[in-house]
């Protein structure tokens, strides 16, 4: 099944989902019949693999994953390159996306009983990628040069532990905190390569950063849903750091744990809040100004659920300290 017949019809699915979704997204079936292109792509690097391989990125839903699954249709349709294309290109970036995440894991610890055959799927999920990316841009110098910076970023942030972020959060620097994007580095490869093959390669100033500024504000964000796993597991979390300027180690795990619960029970957290706005924003200016109407559309739709779960997370504290309060001040039942 083709997700497409013309590039006009992509335009116009990409208006037909806006109308139930906030931002363009492909159908169930599309997702289907790009999952099926991947099975092909793996089995010329590994037939044995290529079902492991497709369980692997079903596992990694485009609802979960929205920006890695759909970047590359949203970059196609306002640069108006051929369908072909930008479907070949987003079937590498799902199998980098496989790929990235268990290099994740690893550097997380989470290697697991089957480490060996994880090690040897992720290593077909990288071949297939770059198999693809291969007889795109053969005989393209620049974007292997592109690739081998951004491949750069997420090495080094793998390697690096606590993001440079021990300095008091009071002096925190927003070009700091970009470097919490590193990990999401390789989404920038297919971007490059679309700007490459539409011969707009200009328009990499603006979307590398607003990659940059988006990975940000997500990373913010899922770090304010797992700090209770993160102290936990031992990972390093930036709200955390926020509330806290202890070391996040098992010595001073339940101080931390306590300080970010006085952060969002009583005290005020819109500090963090504002870094997480000022991203986002940054992120939405950038991809408007590239022209890039569903990367644009869905930073907007970032910041509208951002602002509804960030207040949902306060009420819940407030909630509980209330609750707490209550309970200390009820009369004792005789």
């Amino acid at each position: 099944m083709s997700l497409t017949s013309t590039q006009g019809r992509a335009k116009i699915l990409g208006i037909l989902t806006t109308l139930t979704n906030a931002y363009p997204c492909f159908s169930p079936d599309d997702e289907a019949w790009l999952l099926a292109q991947c099975r092909a792509a793996l089995s010329d690097v590994s037939p044995e693999l290529a079902a492991a391989g497709v369980r692997l990125l079903a596992g990694l839903p485009a609802a979960q994953w929205p920006v890695e699954w759909h970047l590359p249709w949203w970059l196609g349709v306002s640069l108006e390159l051929p369908e072909e294309l930008w479907r070949r290109l987003t079937v590498c970036n799902l199998l980098g996306l496989g790929y990235a995440r268990w290099q994740d894991q690893l550097a997380e610890g989470g290697s697991g009983p089957d480490a060996g055959r994880g090690a040897v799927l992720a290593a077909a999920l990288y071949e297939g990628a770059l198999a693809g990316l291969a007889e795109l841009f053969a005989g393209r110098p620049h974007f292997w040069r592109s690739r081998q910076a951004i491949m750069a970023q997420w090495l080094a942030g793998l390697l690096e532990e606590e993001a440079a972020l021990s300095q008091p959060a009071a002096r925190w620097q927003e070009a700091e905190l970009l470097r919490l994007a590193r990990r999401g580095a390789p989404l920038k490869i297919t971007a490059a390569g679309a700007c490459l093959l539409a011969e707009r390669a200009d328009l990499t100033g603006l979307l590398e950063p607003a990659l940059d500024h988006l990975l940000t504000a997500q990373v913010l964000l899922d770090h304010v849903d797992d700090w209770q796993d993160d102290l936990a597991q031992g990972r390093y979390n930036v709200l955390v750091a926020y509330a806290s300027e202890l070391p996040q180690n098992r010595t001073h795990r339940e101080a931390n744990q306590r300080r970010v619960l006085a952060l969002l029970l009583l005290g005020d957290p819109t500090g963090y809040w504002r870094h997480v706005q000022h991203h986002l924003a940054q992120a939405g200016l950038l991809a408007e100004a590239a022209g890039i109407d569903g990367l644009a559309r869905f930073v907007a739709s970032q910041a509208r659920e951002a602002e509804l779960g960030w207040q949902d997370t306060l009420k819940a504290g407030r909630g509980q300290l209330a609750s707490a309060v209550g309970g200390i001040l009820a009369p004792v039942e005789q």
